[in-house]
């Protein structure tokens, strides 16, 4: 049986590959096939029809792009596809009634992970209406939904994601990696519970070491993989010991197994976050977490359940920043309850904590979650189940998060947006640091650190600049509210294109620093006059004043000694450069 199964690409979709391979096992013949945008469709239907498949499953996991899935079901069905269409995926499983009802073109729903009922479909497509986990139209045209047998318990026995190509970073493949599946809390935004809930089965499960290690064996020898993407919900266990125990097993096992010099990324909640597994993380070559926020105040943390305090915050932060470690966050600064009060609060975090890229919006009701029970409750449900909307109780805040949400637009979601694009540009620096830290130079740190902040500074600020708009503007005045937020958009804008313009400028930097050429002269500062390069040996000494170099005969004064405020012309190697700083701290 042909199966040809359409999702995003922009990194690996294990959703889809590890589908992929559970086929292959089975013996059909699996195509994965990239729709990134609206804008692939004539290539992804020119595609799909050429390859022909007997079974066309789609990946339909976000509500932003679900009538982007639902056009190209459509556009198939109006290119004589008259093959079995299968949608999944979090937003089609917990929308399966209203698809199914709305769209003629889909058959089938998948309802929860895919690599049971895709193989059950291809081994029987003509007896679709007996497939376990499957929501569908009976003879009758009535919509009906079996019994799930309940998403995969041991995850050990699934065969590895089927690779194609990789994307690579200063020549190192980059591979994603998945240790566990699904979650152990249940927050209000997250349709994860109801996904799994509706799937069956236990809702988190975790892979043994053996096995995780075994996989990262083969994309580290045979494709030469060097950087390890962990997409997990969260990488840590609920059990901060017991993810420690954890962590130096994979620790162990991947030196025994040879598997050296990589770099991983992780999600993480802020509660999950100690220095010990931190460190050992860190000796595993951890370079990027993405941290869980969220909101800063402590009253819309408990609205949201994350079951977490801003104590956790802070010190997860704190933590890994002493590890010196790209941390990129996003903070719902809007939730169903917000009031001004709440906005200023997260406004503060922002100038608190300006040395992180970020970036925020609003705290979206998907199907399934605590949020839109509580709208439906209220009688505040609007839009429809392409997209949940809601206003925000309290006026001000309201007109607050609608300027804001406006104005920062093309800043916040844009495929160019300055917010994710600043993550970019440390993101690149965190690799060459582990990678190549021989190129690093204070000089280029100095620029990567400042042009986060700088945005971030200029985001704060012109949200602050909002903020006094709102506590001394009449919120029912639409006309002075739709003129204020085209001249914010212009300033937001304005100020987007200037600091792009110097982040590109960073990042050719870096790139030029890898491929061996010298960096644009105008971004570096001249080295200090007679300076030279620190030495692999050496070691800072204390400094107790002049006098003590005056005192010391001439032969016994050495250049490492005169270079009285720590000047070099060369780049300090990053864990010289990190082991002083521990030392002092």
């Amino acid at each position: 049986m042909k199966v040809a199964l359409i999702g995003a690409e922009l990194e690996e979709n294990l959703g889809l590959r590890y589908m992929a391979a559970a086929l292959e096992q089975q013996g059909h013949q699996a195509e994965i096939i990239p729709y990134n945008s609206e804008r692939d469709l004539p290539q992804t239907v020119a595609q799909t029809l050429l390859f022909s498949p007997d079974i066309l499953g789609l990946s339909m996991v976000f509500t932003s792009r679900a009538r982007e899935f639902c056009n190209l079901a459509l556009a198939l069905r109006n290119n004589s596809f008259s093959g079995h269409i299968i949608a999944g995926g979090h937003f089609a499983a917990l929308n399966c009634q209203q698809l199914l009802r709305d769209f003629p073109a889909f058959d089938s729903v998948a309802l929860g992970e895919g690599e049971f009922i895709i193989c059950e479909l291809a081994a029987r497509p003509s007896e679709y209406r007996s497939v376990s986990g499957l929501c569908y139209r009976g003879a009758d045209g009535a919509i009906r939904t079996n019994r799930s047998k309940g998403n995969p318990e041991n995850l050990d026995a699934l065969p590895y994601p089927k690779r194609t190509t990789f994307h690579d970073y200063f020549g190192k493949p980059i591979a994603s990696v998945l240790t566990s599946r699904g979650c152990w809390r249940n927050c209000a935004f997250c349709s994860i519970n109801a996904w799994y809930k509706q799937g069956g089965g236990k809702k988190f499960r975790i892979r043994s070491i053996g096995n995780i290690v075994h996989e990262m064996k083969q994309l580290y020898f045979d494709h030469g993989v060097r950087i390890f993407n962990m997409q997990d919900d969260n990488f840590f266990l609920p059990n901060k010991t017991q993810a420690l125990r954890r962590f130096e097993e994979l620790r162990k096992a991947l030196q025994l197994a040879g598997i050296e010099g990589i770099a991983i990324a992780v999600k993480a909640r802020p509660d999950s976050v100690t220095a010990e597994n931190i460190k050992v993380l860190d000796d595993l070559g951890l370079f990027r977490v993405f941290l869980g926020v969220e909101n800063a105040s402590e009253i819309a943390l408990r609205k949201l359940n994350r079951k977490c305090r801003i104590q956790d915050i802070l010190n997860a932060l704190q933590i890994l920043n002493d590890f010196d470690v790209h941390i990129a966050y996003n903070l719902l600064m809007f939730e169903l309850d917000t009031t001004m009060e709440d906005i200023r609060v997260n406004l503060r975090f922002m100038e608190r904590h300006i040395e992180n890229p970020f970036n925020f919006c609003r705290a979206e009701a998907y199907a399934g979650t605590g949020l839109e029970s509580k709208l439906q409750a209220e009688g505040r449900l609007l839009g429809d189940y392409f997209g949940i909307d809601y206003r925000l109780k309290d006026p001000h805040s309201e007109a607050f998060h609608q300027i804001a949400n406006y104005a920062f637009f093309d800043r916040n979601f844009s495929e160019n947006g300055l917010h994710y694009f600043n993550m970019q540009v440390d993101f690149y620096f965190q690799l060459l640091r582990r990678f190549h830290p021989h190129l690093l130079s204070a000089t280029l740190r100095s620029n990567v650190r400042n042009f986060i902040k700088y945005t971030n500074l200029d985001t704060y600020e012109h949200l602050c600049q909002i903020f006094d708009f709102v506590a001394s503007t009449n919120s029912g005045n639409p006309r002075a509210i739709h003129e204020f937020s085209r001249e914010m958009r212009d300033r937001v804008d304005s100020r987007s294109d200037e600091l792009r313009r110097k982040g590109e400028s960073l990042l050719d930097w870096i790139h030029r620093l890898y491929e061996g050429r010298s960096p644009d002269s105008q971004l570096v500062w001249p080295a200090a006059a007679g300076a030279t390069p620190l030495s692999p040996s050496f070691r800072a000494k204390p400094y107790r004043g002049l006098d003590e170099l005056m005192n010391r005969p001439a032969n016994e004064i050495r250049m490492d000694d005169m270079d009285l405020f720590g000047l070099s012309g060369g780049p300090i190697p990053y864990e010289e450069f990190k082991r002083q700083c521990i030392s002092r701290s």
